[in-house]
């Protein structure tokens, strides 16, 4: 088979695309302009969660002899890198959104007044916007929000998300652990088992509110990423599988998507993984459309959507609600199409350009540091007891 490393040229579109889908969703619910599936972001944060999983796991896997996960060392490295990946521009959107967090919420009541019964809707969100609080700060800054049910869909931010990923991030070297004592398939479905019953726990006694940000909600879609990645070190017929594993756990009854057609494109999102890793073993027609669609995910132009897609993904909301609320107040009488035309216009253009500032300025030299902290750690050679 080829190295596979030469194949994940398709990661930068799809990560690219899923923060332009939540974009365009997010400009749809604000100006009341929806069209099938790009109304519905939440399924481009799933592909987010596959991706992360399936990278998580993957570039572990690259590492394992030099960077075993039976070593002190190698947790510390992880969890620095991680942290300086996601943490600094984090914080300058979560400093903004709290501080310009009654603004926004007059944005967001002027763009619902368009609507009929908009703003009586929109009254139960006011502590999104509004809740300035020492407690609400220190849960964010410390990433603890996102296991509450009280402050994970807090901030007008859509950061429920980065409180679930900073979870899952706290928690795989553990499970990376307890695959290699008991094994890759084994430990995986034993883990998402457990996830479920914990997470079917926390939903009939009322601890699930405001978003899935706990992780038992969504683990089943990180070990779905992650079962795509393990294939890689299983022999012959046995990769099939972790094929048949990673679409089974896609069917886990918890976290929102759960109709037929949430699955079916998240099964088709794993079947694309499977086909680009082992593409040289399909037959020459698909190997063709494979190639195609590669170079569209791969090119320059997706390049750069998947670089700023981060950015994107944190600031366009900060951009969008101003910019609606600006729309419903000196266009009031602008019918949904033309408004979600101007919305998404004016929004891009903004967005985009402060996530390529922001990637440069803020998100690069994070990662830079996140490596020379993590490359300062020394490496124990006793493992852990």
């Amino acid at each position: 088979m080829a190295d596979p490393r030469q194949q994940l040229g398709f990661l930068d579109g799809l990560r690219g695309y899923a923060s332009l889908w939540v974009l365009v969703g997010h400009a749809m619910f604000l100006t009341g302009y929806k069209v099938g599936l790009f109304a519905q972001p939440d399924l481009a944060v799933e592909v987010f969660i596959i991706i992360s999983g399936f990278l998580m796991t993957y570039h572990y896997q690259l590492r394992e002899s030099r960077e075993p996960w039976d070593k002190v060392s190698t947790w510390t490295i992880f969890w620095i890198r991680r942290f300086f990946r996601i943490a600094p521009l984090y914080y300058v959107c979560l400093a903004l959104a709290l501080w310009f967090g009654p603004e926004l919420w007059q944005d967001r009541l002027d763009a619902a007044s368009v609507f009929p019964g908009g703003v009586e809707e929109q009254m139960r969100y006011a502590d999104r916007y509004l809740d300035q609080s020492l407690t609400n700060i220190l849960l964010h800054v410390t990433f603890v929000f996102g296991a509450t049910w009280t402050h994970n869909f807090q901030t007008p931010l859509p950061d429920w998300s980065i409180g679930l990923e900073m979870q899952y991030y706290a928690f795989l070297p553990l499970m990376m652990l307890l695959v290699l004592k008991a094994g890759r398939l084994p430990t995986m479905l034993m883990l998402v088992a457990v996830m479920w019953a914990f997470g079917a726990w926390l939903q009939a006694n009322g601890f699930v509110k405001g978003a899935y940000s706990m992780l038992p909600m969504k683990f089943h879609l990180f070990a779905a990423g992650m079962l795509i990645a393990m294939s890689l070190k299983a022999e012959g017929q046995a990769k099939w599988l972790y094929l048949i594993s990673a679409c089974a756990v896609v069917f886990v009854p918890l976290g929102g998507g759960r109709d037929s057609l949430h699955r079916a494109i998240k099964i088709g999102l794993v079947l694309v993984f499977f086909a680009f890793l082992y593409r040289d073993r399909l037959p020459q027609i698909a190997q063709m459309a494979l190639g195609w669609l590669d170079w569209i995910l791969s090119n320059a132009v997706s390049r750069f959507f998947g670089d700023v897609s981060y950015g994107v993904y944190l600031i366009h909301l900060l951009v969008m609600l101003p910019v609606c609320g600006w729309l419903a107040r000196t266009q009031p009488g602008l019918a949904p199409e033309p408004r979600f035309a101007a919305a998404l216009g004016l929004t891009l253009i903004i967005t985009y350009g402060l996530g390529y500032i922001a990637y440069r300025m803020i998100e690069t030299p994070g990662i830079a540091l996140g490596r020379r902290l993590a490359g300062g750690v020394p490496k124990p050679a006793a493992p852990l007891a």
